[in-house]
């Protein structure tokens, strides 16, 4: 689904390489490609040419990439954990969780309906079990539709209003099928990694889960229970992937993968979650036991979280370094959910591939720039030598290299043409500085496949000639000003869709779980006063920790 603009396009400024340095450059894109660079501004004249000439404050970065996010769940408020839990199985079948998160969303998946207008009426009616039958089953298959594409749609446009050009596949993790991106590019999508449509990239929740016939306690009053007794077994995906491996990686190019999500025991010194530490030495094992375990180092394999590992143990650091396994890290979540996380510095010591995720809304960052900001807070909190150059890279180079590779994450001949560019705050200021210090409110626009897609409405009214959707006023100050190019063939209604997620999210927060008040999260997280005051509470919990 990820179209190009079909006119070359020239980016003549300031554009940040690979160690965060900034140099004038002008850009050629052509075809959805970079195709060539050139020291300075220089002059080019082709036929229906759009030009960007960046001011003195404006700087081009590469377009970012989310290699973990769920997106189904990030229309949804702020989820209020009502413990610090061990690990993710005891949150995941939580009472409150359940009702508070999971059942919302299916709420809001059952009461979907394709053309908006009507759908609702004053006592809260509309698709039902019940009711269903009134509506022609033609047109509820489409509302279920309807309701995928504006999961992957909103989730898309938070990203997109971040920076963010690639990210983990848009709707349902564990999906092999052929799944659509809506307005960047995600792993879903093979073709628009550059890969052959044979090469399937493996998202995946679980490896492993409590069980068989075990129900974790889910209970606040056990979220720091000894999980080391619980009985384990294996998911269907991990024998994929291992077959997948066996063979010379033949069914999978790479797989993005959760694995051993709980307390670290970094930050709660002598207290790791002891399910998380089994889950990897289970799976360790199982990989030495395969006939060819070499093929492991070209799998390409990212594992997500992974809190639980033993990271004091140099052969675990060594396993990880040796076969090529990349690390995604999501502090905000895991400081919510657990108080922990991950010695980050000790796997980039070790010369482990650390990318950053955001998650989701419920619990983590708006979109994966933000986790950049709260990664570089958590560094200095804990005095870590770690630079903006590094995690640049994080959200750039690293995770297209646990990809395989792609050609994304870098400005350079040959690379997909995807951008963003930031104001600073003024000429001087250094790139990677503006990129700690600004927000999603500084993005003048954000560039896919060589299509400008989003941005000031002023850069589509003066230099683009192309539709546009402005972003409602309700989202904000800062989203009044921006507007969003979605494609014509997707045809979807912006406003139309915030307005059904609204009324029907009004509707459970009153009518279920008696809280009138609560409101959905907003696409900017400049505009977003709830985010920014949770992100604020988890950095004095961070405080609070390291005293």
């Amino acid at each position: 689904m990820v179209s190009s603009s079909g006119r070359p396009l020239c980016i003549m400024g300031n554009m940040v390489d690979a160690q965060g340095r900034e140099s004038v450059k002008t850009i050629l894109v052509q075809n959805g490609k970079i195709s060539t660079i050139q020291a300075g501004k220089v002059p080019l004249s082709l036929p229906d040419l759009i030009l960007l000439e960046l001011a003195d404050d404006e700087v081009v970065f590469p377009g970012l990439i989310n290699l973990h996010v769920h997106s189904e769940y990030n229309v949804f408020p702020l989820w209020q954990s009502p413990a610090v839990w061990s690990n993710r199985y005891q949150w995941r079948i939580n009472d409150q969780y359940i009702r508070e998160i999971k059942n919302f969303k299916e709420y809001i998946e059952a009461r979907w309906v394709k053309d908006y207008p009507g759908f609702i009426n004053l006592n809260g009616q509309s698709v039902t079990a019940d009711n269903q039958r009134a509506f022609p089953t033609g047109s509820v298959r489409s509302a279920i539709s309807e309701v995928q594409k504006m999961h992957g749609v909103i989730t898309e446009l938070q990203a997109v209003a971040g920076g963010t050009t690639l990210m983990q596949q848009t709707i349902k993790l564990e999906n092999n099928g052929s799944l659509p991106s809506f307005i960047v590019r995600n792993t879903g999508a093979p073709d628009e990694l550059g890969l052959p449509g044979t090469k399937k990239v493996f998202s995946v929740v679980d490896f492993v889960r409590p069980g068989p016939d075990f129900d974790p306690p889910s209970s606040p009053l056990h979220a720091n229970d000894d999980t080391s007794g619980w009985p384990m077994m294996r998911h269907p995906s991990f024998d994929d992937f291992l077959a997948s491996v066996q063979n010379g990686n033949n069914r999978y190019y790479a797989s993005i993968a959760h694995i051993a999500e709980g307390r670290a025991g970094y930050l709660q010194r002598g207290k790791p979650d002891g399910f998380s530490r089994r889950e990897f030495t289970e799976f360790r094992k199982a990989l030495f036991q395969l006939p060819n375990p070499e093929f492991l180092k070209t799998a390409n394999l990212t594992l997500t979280h992974a809190c639980g590992l033993n990271y004091s143990d140099s052969t675990t650091l060594d396993f990880l370094r040796d076969n090529h396994i990349s690390i995604v890290w999501s502090p905000v979540s895991n400081l919510i959910l657990y108080r922990d996380t991950i010695p980050v510095k000790t796997l980039l010591d070790h010369g482990i591939n650390v990318c950053l995720g955001s998650d989701w809304a419920p619990s983590g960052s708006k979109h994966v720039w933000d986790e950049l900001k709260f990664a570089r807070h958590f560094c200095d909190a804990l005095s870590l030598d770690v630079s903006n150059a590094q995690l640049l890279a994080m959200i750039t180079q690293n995770p297209a290299t646990a990809l395989g590779n792609v050609k994304a994450g870098l400005i350079e001949t040959g690379y997909n043409a995807d951008f963003f560019i930031l104001r600073k705050q003024s000429a001087r200021q250094p790139a990677l500085t503006a990129l700690q210090t600004q927000d999603d409110s500084s993005v003048r626009c954000t560039i896919v496949n060589g299509r400008v897609l989003y941005g000031d409405e002023n850069l589509f009214t003066d230099t683009l000639s192309v539709d546009y959707q402005r972003i409602p006023a309700t989202e904000g100050i800062a989203a009044r000003k921006k507007v969003v190019s979605i494609n014509s063939s997707l045809n979807f209604d912006l406003h139309q869709s915030l307005t059904q997620v609204d009324a029907l999210m009004d509707w459970y927060a009153a009518e279920t779980l008696r809280l009138p008040n609560l409101r959905r999260t907003r696409l900017l997280s400049s505009d977003d006063h709830l985010y920014l005051a949770r992100i604020d509470l988890v950095k004095s919990q961070l405080v609070e920790l390291l005293k």
